[in-house]
Formats: structure tokens, sequence, C-alpha cells
């Protein structure tokens, strides 16, 4: 069935739910996880805001610390777990780029993330993740 699953992890409640959700199932499917936290490069702030790479690296540096937590809860439960942080494009980063390059056939996220702007029904990431991803995604609510 399942043997790579990819969590994507952004500090929410929902979030926190795909995690619990997301170990569990690797752990009856034997399936290894990655947790990924995508820090956003958002090129119009880039331009707008005068926004560079050092500023990128500081919030991935911050996410680096609060990802440590799930990495090590998901260890406890027994589940063989790697953690990342990537900067870029989240909805490119999560439903392409990463689920090729580490032959992922499950993702779990959450219905909507830390970005309250985007929050409708179903976060814009996440939207994007279900009908663009070439694997499986499990939306978590």
């Amino acid at each position: 069935m399942y043997k790579n699953i990819l969590i994507g992890i952004d500090g929410s409640k929902q979030a926190k739910q795909a995690f619990e959700v997301g170990c569990n199932l690797a752990k009856v499917l034997s399936a290894k996880v990655s947790l990924l936290w995508v820090v956003n490069r958002d090129r119009s702030m880039d331009v707008s805001f005068g926004v560079g790479a050092e500023f990128y690296q500081d919030v991935a540096d911050q996410a680096k610390e609060k990802i440590k937590p799930y990495q090590d809860a998901a260890k406890e439960k027994g589940v063989e777990v790697k953690a990342e942080v990537l900067i870029g494009n989240v909805k490119e980063v999560l439903s392409d780029t990463y689920p090729k390059e580490h032959q992922i056939d499950l993702i779990v996220i959450g219905q909507t993330g830390m970005n309250s702007i985007e929050k409708v029904v179903v976060g814009s990431h996440t939207s994007y993740v279900v009908r663009n991803s070439a694997c499986d995604v499990l939306v978590v609510k």
C-alpha cells in the first residue's frame, strides 16, 4: 500500500491533526514518514518590500526549531521519520517537487493552514495539492 508518507507541517492546528493521522497510518502500514515545512517564498514580497534571502533563511531557521518536536514525537511512536524545512513555492513543493524526489505515495495535509487570509472551505494550498499531486492526498479536518 503506502510506503512513503509526506506530512505537511506549518504549525497550525490542522497540521498537528494531519501529523497525528499520518503517523498513526504510518505505524499501521510500517511506512516511512517525511515531515515537511515549506517556507513560502513570495516573489511579490521580494519586489514590493525588498525581502531577500536572509529573511527567508531566518524564517526557515525558526521553522527547523518548530518541526523538531514533531520529529521527536514520531520517533517516540516508533515511526521512521525525517524532517525537512525548504524554501520555495508551498503549492509546487508539496504537490510536485518533493513527492517526485522522494518517491512519496501519500500526502497527508491539513484542510487549512496558518494563513487565515486564504482560508475558505479548503485552504488554497490544500486545494492545489489535491488537484495537482500525482499521488494520493489525505486531507485532515
